[in-house]
């Protein structure tokens, strides 16, 4: 009785978890499907139906509307891969070299450390200082340095980093210590290589995070040449709903809200396909190391 008490409940644990994980996926998947929906929809089909989940009337006048100049939008996805693939590798490699001695026991300085990174969580500069530093005395406007440098050694990365290198057995680093092994090559050779499925979760984190990132480019890049992608969407759409405000309807009898969405797809696409196939490491690296024995 007691066995089939067990089962039953096993069996209604994985349903709700299964019908809760089901509900979530479709909580984030229609508004992606209703966007690219609307954004390959025609102006008479938003109009008389709105948004809907399948295409009323298949129109491409948006994606023409986007494509009209197409060079701003080759420059804008270059200085994003840049600012992306730069800044991910600099960050990720300066946050784990900050992880890595706050890992060790005997590191005197460690708690003091730790102490002043998660201060930095709980009190910021503010954004006058901060635009004041960054534009009077550091001259990085309208510079790559400014997109890349300021997201330099968050703290939640240098936790992440610093709890799975200390998972790694100190019996390995010792015995790399004997044979003369330095403390930085230690680093390189052995905790880089052990660290791959946690330096993965971080690097796609902060790639993310770059890819998105519109705040600094609106802030401190005022040169149409440095915008990146999500800079170069915020003018799209600005532009789309100007014209909208002033002609009634736009080129190719084409609403503002396609235009909208297909901007949207366009700066959302490159990064959600380098997500969808690096996945896997983000729950690997987040879950390897909380089962110990």
């Amino acid at each position: 009785m007691k066995s089939k008490n067990k089962i039953g409940a096993s069996f209604a644990f994985d349903f709700f978890n299964v019908l809760w994980m089901v509900l979530f996926a479709l909580f984030c998947l229609v508004p992606l499907v209703i966007m690219i929906s609307a954004s390959f929809s025609s102006d008479e089909a938003l109009q008389n139906y709105g948004y809907t989940l399948f295409v009323k009337d298949w129109s491409i006048n948006a994606y023409k509307v986007v494509f009209a100049n197409v060079n701003p939008l080759l420059r804008a996805y270059g200085v994003s891969i840049v600012v992306t693939g730069g800044g991910t590798l600099i960050n990720v490699f300066l946050t784990a070299l900050i992880a890595y001695p706050l890992s060790k026991p005997h590191f005197k300085f460690k708690n003091a450390v730790t102490i002043m990174l998660l201060i930095t969580m709980l009190f910021s500069p503010g954004m006058v200082p901060t635009y004041i530093l960054i534009t009077q005395y550091l001259k990085w406007k309208n510079t790559f340095a400014v997109m890349i440098i300021p997201q330099i050694g968050m703290t939640f990365y240098i936790i992440l980093l610093r709890t799975f290198f200390s998972d790694i057995p100190k019996e390995i680093g010792e015995s790399a210590k004997m044979d003369g092994c330095s403390a930085f090559r230690e680093f390189l050779t052995i905790t880089v290589p052990l660290s791959l499925p946690a330096l993965a979760t971080c690097s796609i984190l902060v790639a993310l995070s770059y890819w998105n990132d519109w705040g600094t480019a609106y802030l401190y890049v005022d040169d149409n040449r440095m915008w990146n992608v999500q800079m170069l969407m915020i003018n799209l759409v600005q532009q789309a709903q100007e014209w909208k405000k002033n002609l009634g309807q736009l080129a190719g009898n084409q609403s503002s809200d396609s235009i909208v969405m297909a901007t949207c797809i366009l700066g959302t696409l490159p990064i959600m396909g380098v997500f969808m196939a690096l996945q896997k490491y983000i729950v690997k690296g987040m879950t390897v190391g909380a089962v110990k024995g």
